[in-house]
């Protein structure tokens, strides 16, 4: 009927979550991030122990694929691509300590550059 029609189309103007893969983790996950231009996808959290674990993982024909990850002292709380060029992808964190880094996925062993951002937890980072 047209009154079914019209509640699917009402139904279509909301946001939806689509489930494209599921994968249990054994962390707090605090953000995820999508990889600019990419089927990856950052996982930024704390393991039981406390520490700072980022994992890179990816998309791959319904499955989700752990790339790489990178386990540090702080729990990393925030994330974002915003202030990287597409080319570049580099990923801004905050962390617990306060401090804000930034990362080229490619060579997670190091931040390229690292700053005391506050003296406690950096909840969000912008751009």
């Amino acid at each position: 009927t047209a009154k079914m029609a019209d509640a699917g189309a009402d139904m279509l103007k909301k946001p939806q979550i689509i489930e494209h893969a599921r994968k249990a983790v054994t962390q707090t996950v605090y953000e995820t991030r999508w990889v600019p231009c990419s089927a990856r996808f950052v996982v930024l959290g704390s393991p039981p122990r406390g520490s700072g674990l980022m994992q890179i993982y990816q998309l791959n024909k319904g499955d989700v694929e752990l790339l790489s990850e990178v386990e540090k002292p702080s729990p990393f709380k925030c994330g974002s691509f915003g202030a990287s060029s597409l080319a570049d992808r580099h990923l801004a964190t905050g962390n617990f300590a306060g401090k804000v880094n930034i990362w080229d996925l490619e060579r997670m062993e190091a931040p390229l550059f690292e700053a005391a951002g506050h003296t406690g937890l950096i909840n969000a980072l912008d751009g």
